[in-house]
């Protein structure tokens, strides 16, 4: 009987995105210790993410298999209860959450998340397992017919791939990390002034943002917030060539796939979850407050995000605009 491995990524797309160096030397390792199955379990917009991930023969599930190994990512005592009820045989993950006593190894907490970036703490459950680690960095692949659905996509809308350029003004942790609508609105206005299209990302309640980023635009743009599938933003990002958003899921992505990409900072830390690309430009001028890590902004003007004039954030866009 073939041995099975269980994954349980974080619960937030940019988190799974920073565990993705971790995830991958752990899918890379196992199979060569004779696992032949690979299976991630969670949150139903894995099954989207997934092919983007780079994760050699892995599969997603939506219920809980009965593994040989459950690798956990998330602290929760949820996740270790659910691994004890479907008979995983060993269960891995970090202390805490008062799930010691369910887990057949727990393990120390030696990465601060107050002080280190995300995507260590999530190596550092490869390295108390020994495994080896070839590259620390993410790195999301483009999956077969990715571009050309983007390219059909875009087509739809009237947009030219080789100009088109993506805008997430939307964070789903909160208000507190996003841009003020008018300044992605005129950063947005000076890049299409200079020959690029706009694509809206985001979710259904980002369409108003994305309406008012885009009025008064006569060149070709689509306002695509809450219209497409996870699996359609991805293979839009993959196919454009800038990505200018706030500090979200979308960013790490667009980062992941090497897509140029310019993100102000206010409320989050940079140092804590900065994107990992070779052409990421993170703009952060924090206030007093900064960073807070709080999902509303409780001091009067926003002022993290107000330190940060459009006029840098077009600066950033056309830099790396020219440089791709």
């Amino acid at each position: 009987m073939s041995r099975h491995l269980l994954l349980m990524p974080p619960n937030w797309i940019g988190d799974v995105i920073m565990a993705q160096p971790a995830m991958r030397a752990m899918a890379l390792h196992y199979r060569q210790q004779g696992y032949a199955q690979i299976t991630l379990c969670g949150r139903p917009w894995l099954a989207d993410l997934l092919p983007f991930l780079n994760l050699p023969d892995a599969h997603y599930r939506a219920r809980l298999p009965k593994a040989e190994r459950a690798v956990l990512f998330p602290n929760s005592f949820r996740a270790a209860w659910q691994c004890r009820k479907a008979g995983v045989k060993e269960i891995i993950g970090y202390r805490g959450q008062w799930r010691r006593m369910l887990l057949h190894r727990a393990l120390p907490h030696r990465i601060s998340l107050q002080h280190e970036h995300h995507r260590q703490f999530y190596l550092d459950i490869a390295r108390q397992l020994s495994v080896p680690i070839e590259d620390e960095h993410v790195s999301l692949q483009v999956p077969e017919g990715a571009i050309e659905h983007a390219h059909e996509l875009m087509a739809m809308h009237g947009i030219a791939p080789e100009r088109a350029i993506c805008i997430a003004p939307g964070a789903q942790f909160g208000a507190a990390k996003c841009y003020p609508e008018d300044g992605f609105k005129l950063v947005t206005k000076k890049l299409a002034a200079a020959g690029w299209q706009p694509i809206i990302l985001g979710m259904e309640a980002d369409i108003p943002t994305a309406r008012l980023i885009l009025s008064g635009i006569t060149t070709p743009s689509w306002n695509a917030a809450g219209t497409t599938s996870l699996t359609q933003a991805l293979c839009l990002i993959a196919a454009s060539r800038l990505m200018l958003c706030n500090d979200s899921g979308l960013m790490h992505a667009a980062a992941g796939l090497q897509i140029p990409t310019v993100v102000p900072f206010g409320a989050t830390d940079p140092a804590r979850t900065a994107p990992d690309g070779k052409r990421v430009e993170v703009i952060y001028q924090p206030a007093d407050c900064s960073p807070c890590l709080q999902r509303e902004c409780r001091v009067e003007g926003h002022p993290c995000m107000q330190n940060i004039p459009p006029r840098m954030l077009y600066e950033a866009a056309t830099r790396l605009l020219e440089g791709a």
